[in-house]
């Protein structure tokens, strides 16, 4: 794809701000304040109804390849037990992932503009696209933002806003609050599920338990293969002198 020289220094000042921001962030230091006040307003990222009796907080980085597996999961819960369910998400971006708080910033910023699931999904879906970049990936966000119809100035002022650094280093503060130590990890009321293996042995289940049914039998372990040994070979012939 290429790129103009507008789109190219854009990507780098966005890049730059967000930079600088994770780093005064991260060391609990005062942000220097960018000139004009923020337009950003947090907003909480909820799919299912509001009285759904299931309710799962999932704490989530967008460049973990389990967290990206496990969205098939959670859309068959969704979709198994229609009006059931209400699922929240909450950022926590893993240092070890070089690329992730961008993904985070972007799609904080659709959130804004109310398109945070179609944006998260493509994100999850595309992530062998963006994820392997050798450069801040802020091109390639911004075009999965335009193919969604966004607006593309708030867009790229949110993407250098730090109120919405804030927000997301604060959404990640909370599951540290709650020894959330890897991703994705689930919360269905007090109990814990961590990675895809712990939804798919027992998230259903539980999720079945709150709504008064019978739980799901599990599958039954794999035995080894027995391998038959051959017969020892014995001859039956005598010598001849």
């Amino acid at each position: 794809m290429k790129m103009n020289l507008r789109t190219l220094l854009t990507g780098v000042l966005l890049v730059l701000l967000l930079a600088g921001t994770i780093f005064f962030i991260k060391r609990n230091r005062a942000v220097p304040t960018q000139p004009g006040a923020s337009i950003y307003r947090a907003a909480l990222k909820v799919q299912g109804p509001k009285r759904a009796p299931v309710k799962i907080v999932e704490y989530s980085d967008f460049e973990c390849p389990s967290c990206r597996a496990v969205q098939a999961d959670i859309q068959g819960f969704l979709k198994n037990y229609p009006g059931k369910m209400q699922l929240t998400y909450k950022h926590f971006p893993l240092t070890s992932h070089k690329w992730s708080i961008y993904a985070h910033q972007a799609a904080e910023c659709m959130n804004a503009q109310g398109k945070f699931w179609p944006y998260h999904d493509m994100l999850y879906a595309k992530q062998q696209e963006w994820a392997p970049s050798n450069v801040p990936p802020v091109e390639i966000l911004a075009r999965y933002a335009t193919e969604l119809g966004a607006d593309m100035n708030r867009f790229g002022a949110c993407m250098a806003d730090v109120a919405v650094t804030r927000e997301i280093y604060a959404e990640k503060e909370e599951g540290n609050q709650q020894q959330v130590s890897a991703t994705p990890t689930f919360f269905l009321g007090k109990e814990r599920f961590v990675g895809r293996k712990e939804m798919q042995e027992r998230g259903e289940n539980a999720i079945r338990k709150i709504l008064g049914l019978s739980p799901k039998p599990m599958p039954e372990p794999k035995k080894d293969a027995v391998v038959p040994v051959p017969p020892v070979a014995t001859s039956n012939k005598q010598g001849v002198s």
